[in-house]
């Protein structure tokens, strides 16, 4: 029987090989298409949010446009590869036991990436 994380993991990866051909192969450009959602935060309160930015983001940096990727979100190329590397630390259950994974997920470390973001929403919106 196939334990329920492994058919998330499944679940995440066929979700990001459908978005990343949908931005290569059918190369829809989110800024154009009304395929993509807009943000809600935005639409409600006309400041953006820490993901603001993210689709096209995305989109410039997968067409090879790394510069263009960096100004629509700059906390995307900060947040990602921490973002995997939790993730590959929380997933593979030979690794959770590591005193690296100690360092980049504990409590202080959390909190210093929320307040990371805090800031720069902040700092976008000024």
């Amino acid at each position: 029987m196939i334990k329920i994380y492994y058919k998330i993991i499944l679940i995440c990866g066929a979700l990001i090989v459908m978005g990343t051909a949908i931005f290569v192969f059918k190369n829809y450009n989110p800024e154009e298409s009304a395929f993509f959602p807009k943000c809600p935060s935005k639409y409600v309160t006309g400041y953006d949010c820490p993901g603001c930015g993210s689709q096209r983001a995305v989109h410039a940096a997968l067409n090879g446009n790394l510069e263009k990727a960096f100004d629509y979100n700059s906390l995307f190329f900060f947040l990602l590869p921490y973002g995997l590397l939790v993730g590959v630390f929380e997933w593979i259950p030979s690794l959770r036991d590591t005193s690296f994974r100690r360092i980049i997920i504990n409590r202080y470390v959390v909190l210093g990436v929320f307040a990371f973001i805090v800031i720069f929403t902040v700092w976008r919106n000024v």
